[in-house]
This record gives C-alpha cells, sequence and structure tokens, in this order.
C-alpha cells in the first residue's frame, strides 16, 4: 500500500482526543467541562456520564471515528485513557 495513504489515515492520541471531547459535550449532564477532561478521568463517577449517556457516547464514537464498537461492553472503559487507546488501536 501507498506510504502516504497509510499515514493520512493513522491518527495520533493528540487527534483523537480532540475530536473525543467534542463527543463527551453531548453526553456529558453534570456541567463538567469536556475541554479539560483528563485521560484518568473516571467516565462514569467523574464526569456523570450514566448507562445511556455511555450507550451515546459509543454511537458517537463510532460516527465520528467510522468504526464498529459492537465488541465494547458497559465494563470495556472505566477511565477517558481507556477509549483512547481502544479509539487508538482501531484506528491505526
Amino acid at each position: 500500500m501507498n506510504t502516504w495513504i497509510e499515514r493520512r489515515n493513522k491518527m495520533s492520541k493528540e487527534e483523537i482526543i480532540a475530536k473525543l471531547k467534542e463527543v463527551f459535550k453531548l453526553v456529558i449532564t453534570d456541567g463538567a467541562d469536556a475541554d479539560a477532561i483528563a485521560l484518568d478521568a473516571d467516565i462514569m463517577t467523574g464526569l456523570g456520564v450514566n448507562s445511556i449517556g455511555l450507550i451515546y457516547l459509543i454511537v458517537g464514537i463510532e460516527k465520528v471515528f467510522k468504526i464498529d464498537m459492537s465488541d465494547v461492553t458497559f465494563n470495556t472503559f472505566k477511565v477517558v485513557g481507556d477509549v483512547v487507546d481502544y479509539i487508538y488501536n482501531k484506528v491505526n
């Protein structure tokens, strides 16, 4: 495969985090600042994302990153860094 195309399709973790923050803005309901999200922030307790919000989060990630997350369960992600690593592995 053309190396230019391969490089163009890969995303850095920083790019993933920037896009992911936009998705989090749609599902955070307790007023937490999505722009200030840390990789070690607990998704459910630290950010106030409930089970329905987690479903919306997964759907949003699938649409934004164009990936299939059918292998994800409610226990797959504990902190934001888990989500970033998962997306990074899927898109790269």
